[in-house]
């Protein structure tokens, strides 16, 4: 496995301005996958816990334990006695990941569509509409994840529901949201799929919803190959 340097005043130049947690390994979990979805930690580089841990002001057990959680999640590789290094995403890794997502989400949006209640179906236009009046992405990107996240609940599956969660925490999540098209993506499949809940029709519903994951691996997969993520793709 060939590895690249860091320069270290890039990590410094990317604390910068950056909140404080209360959980110092959630705050250095964070930290990390910003910094290698930005760019600021490339694939193959190794990740420095004495520089991460000296960045944010904290000892090096949270980042150990951070670095730990992100090698479940695909975020890094761990080599016994190298360290930690960014892992390398593919296109197929890529479109492989959305694939599993996109046969979940559309079993829970075909339960979805038989069980949501007026309420619900209430929540969702006024989280639609809400979201179409904001041009603040921080707000976006909350109230999308609420508007699927009513989706998910209605299907009431734990099972399902908990396997989107850590699917949802993956690398290649981080990247699509890094993305300058996912916004107006997320509008084009959020109100068709709006259309279809409405109108109580669960195979249309079901296919908009693996559409829609579908959609989000090729923006994913777009964006890495504008940013020269990939070798030779410009």
């Amino acid at each position: 496995m060939s590895t690249h340097d860091v320069d270290p005043s890039a990590i410094r130049r990317f604390a910068s301005g950056r909140r404080a947690y209360g959980n110092l390994k959630d705050e250095a979990a964070d930290f990390i996958r910003d910094a290698i979805v930005s760019g600021a930690l490339p694939p193959r580089s190794k990740v420095d816990q004495d520089e991460i841990a000296d960045t944010l002001g904290i000892s090096r057990a949270p980042v150990r334990e951070a670095l730990i959680e992100l090698a479940q999640k695909g975020f890094v590789d761990a080599i016994p006695r190298r360290g930690a290094f960014v892992a390398e995403v593919t296109a197929e890794d890529i479109e492989d990941h959305y694939e599993v997502v996109a046969l979940v989400s559309g079993m829970t949006a075909k339960r979805a569509v038989k069980r949501l209640t007026p309420a619900e179906l209430a929540e969702l236009r006024r989280l639609h509409q809400q979201i179409a009046a904001t041009g603040d992405v921080a707000q976006i990107q909350a109230l999308n994840r609420r508007f699927f996240h009513v989706i998910a609940n209605a299907g009431r599956s734990p099972r399902l529901d908990t396997i989107l969660r850590f699917l949802g925490g993956a690398l290649q999540g981080s990247f699509y949201f890094d993305a300058p098209g996912w916004v107006s993506n997320e509008a084009t499949y959020r109100g068709r799929m709006l259309d279809a809940i409405e109108a109580g029709d669960v195979p249309a519903t079901a296919r908009i919803s693996e559409e829609h994951v579908r959609s989000c691996a090729a923006v994913t997969a777009e964006h890495l190959r504008t940013r020269g993520y990939w070798p030779g793709a410009a």
